[in-house]
C-alpha cells in the first residue's frame, strides 16, 4: 500500500471515530440535559399564595399553588419557630382562567398559619416539605396599624379607599374588569413611588394607573423587573390622586389577590 493510501486510510479512521466521539457525547449531554429538564419539572415548586400578605397577630388561612404540592407533609418557618403553620387540605387544582397547569402547576395546598402580635413586619421565609423535595416561598407580614384591607364597592372615583402615605392595602381583583380605586391626599410637587405585589406575578399580571384630583390621567405601569407594577408620578397639585388596580387582560377571580404601598420618595 502506498503512502497516499495510507494516509487516506488513517484520516478517514480518525475522522470515523471523531465522528463517534462528537455524536456520543452530543447524545450523553443531550441526554443530562433532559434529565435534568424531567428534574427541574418533578421537583415541589411554589408558583402562587393567596392572600399576597399577611398580618402580624392573627390565623391566616393560606392557599399556595404550585407542582408536587399533593403529597406535602409539613409546613414550617425555620427562621422563625414561633410562627406556625398547619396543612389543612391538599388537592389538585384546575387551571386559572387564561393559563394552563403545566405552567402554574396542578396542585394546591391550604394552611392554617398563625403569627404571633409582637412579630416583626417583613418577609417571611417559609418551607413545605414533599416527597419530591423542598418548596421554598416568602410572605410579606404586615403590622395590624400599617394596612388596611379592600372594601368593595371601590370601583370609581367616588368609592375610592384613601390610604395614607406609606400604608399597605390588601386587596383581590375578585372578578373579570374590577377595578379597585385608592385615594391618597397629596402635595403639590410631592414624589410618589406605588408598588403592587401580586401573590403570584405568573399568574396575575396586574396593571396600575393614576389620576389626579380632576380625574386627568397622571401616569400607568404594568410590568417591571418581574409583572409587578410599579409606578412614578408626581402630584401637580394638592389634593387627592387615585390609584386604580386591575388586571392588564381584565381577568380576575382565585389567585388574584394583591399588597398596594404608596411610599413618600424624598
Amino acid at each position: 500500500m502506498n503512502r497516499p493510501l495510507v494516509f487516506f486510510v488513517f484520516a478517514a479512521c480518525v475522522l470515523g471515530f471523531c465522528g463517534f466521539d462528537h455524536t456520543f457525547i452530543g447524545c450523553c449531554c443531550l441526554g443530562r440535559a433532559v434529565r435534568a429538564q424531567e428534574a427541574k419539572t418533578e421537583a415541589a415548586r411554589v408558583t402562587a399564595t393567596e392572600p399576597a400578605s399577611i398580618v402580624s397577630g392573627t390565623k391566616t388561612t393560606l392557599k399556595v399553588r404550585g407542582f408536587k404540592l399533593k403529597e406535602s407533609t409539613e409546613f414550617r418557618f425555620p427562621k422563625a419557630t414561633e410562627v406556625k403553620g398547619e396543612i389543612t387540605e391538599k388537592k389538585d387544582a384546575g387551571p386559572p382562567k387564561g393559563l394552563e397547569n403545566k405552567l402554574v402547576g396542578d396542585t394546591q395546598l391550604l394552611a392554617e398559619i398563625t403569627i404571633p402580635a409582637n412579630h416583626p413586619a417583613g418577609v417571611l421565609e417559609y418551607v413545605i416539605s414533599t416527597p419530591a423535595g423542598d418548596a421554598t416561598g416568602k410572605l410579606r407580614v404586615l403590622a395590624s396599624d400599617t394596612s388596611i384591607d379592600e372594601t368593595e364597592p371601590n370601583n370609581g372615583f367616588r368609592e375610592s379607599q384613601e390610604l395614607r402615605s406609606n400604608q399597605f392595602a390588601r386587596g383581590a381583583i375578585q372578578g373579570d374588569k374590577d377595578v379597585d380605586v385608592y385615594k391618597i391626599i397629596a402635595k403639590a410637587g410631592q414624589q410618589l413611588k406605588v408598588t403592587v405585589t401580586s401573590g403570584g406575578p405568573t399568574i396575575m399580571d396586574a396593571a396600575l394607573h393614576g389620576y389626579d384630583a380632576h380625574g386627568q390621567f397622571l401616569a400607568a405601569a404594568d410590568d417591571s423587573e418581574l409583572r409587578d407594577p410599579v409606578l412614578m408620578l408626581k402630584s401637580p397639585t394638592d389634593g387627592p390622586i387615585y390609584l386604580c388596580v386591575s388586571s392588564a387582560h381584565d381577568i380576575g377571580g382565585e389567585w388574584n389577590s394583591y399588597l398596594l404601598i404608596v411610599e413618600e420618595v424624598k
